[in-house]
């Protein structure tokens, strides 16, 4: 007796897709599975759809488990998919102080936003640490505009010499932002 295949992410939606113009049994028989199977991926097309949407790994196999968190990790999800819209950069214990700040919110005294919540909330939300290139973010044109009217006024009574970047200080002798959390492409 052969082993049961389990399908991934991907393949799902790829079953979804094809189930448009061919019949369970054509599709089970074409990925090598159960008529069974395509039928119950079939009748759950909307949670499959939900897992693409929401960012999930394609490889992933099963489905998600409840973690008894589901408001702190939602609420956490939400904050980190704005941060990063606004391209700032995120670490782990940045994550982790701001889920015990949710759950204080919540009133949730028992969670503990330890390494291992921090790594299953990575896994199960697809997120990757990488390292930022390229400028930090993009800036609109009307704040620029502004700044450029605004500086000649901040830096009166300095000398030319003594103005200098950010990044040619010894302030960033040690910056660790280059490394930040983000969504697994």
């Amino acid at each position: 007796m052969s082993k049961r295949k389990v399908l991934t992410l991907d393949e799902r939606v790829c079953v979804l897709e094809l189930s448009k113009n061919k019949s369970a049994r054509k599709i089970a028989d074409e990925l090598g599975v159960g008529k069974t199977q395509i039928q119950n991926i079939l009748k759950r097309k909307a949670e499959v759809l939900e897992d693409v949407e929401n960012n999930v790994s394609g490889h992933r196999k099963r489905l998600r488990h409840t973690t008894g968190n589901e408001d702190i990790n939602d609420l956490v999800f939400k904050w980190f998919t704005d941060v990063t819209a606004r391209r700032m950069p995120v670490s782990g214990p940045l994550l982790q102080a701001q889920a015990l700040r949710f759950a204080q919110e919540l009133g949730v005294e028992t969670f503990k936003a330890s390494t291992g919540w921090l790594a299953s909330f990575l896994k199960r939300n697809n997120i990757v640490l990488g390292t930022m290139s390229g400028e930090r973010g993009d800036v609109d044109n009307d704040v620029v505009n502004d700044w450029k009217s605004k500086l000649p006024n901040i830096c009166a009574g300095y000398h030319p010499k003594d103005i200098f970047n950010m990044d040619e200080t010894g302030l960033f002798y040690r910056d660790t932002t280059r490394k930040s959390y983000h969504f697994e492409r």
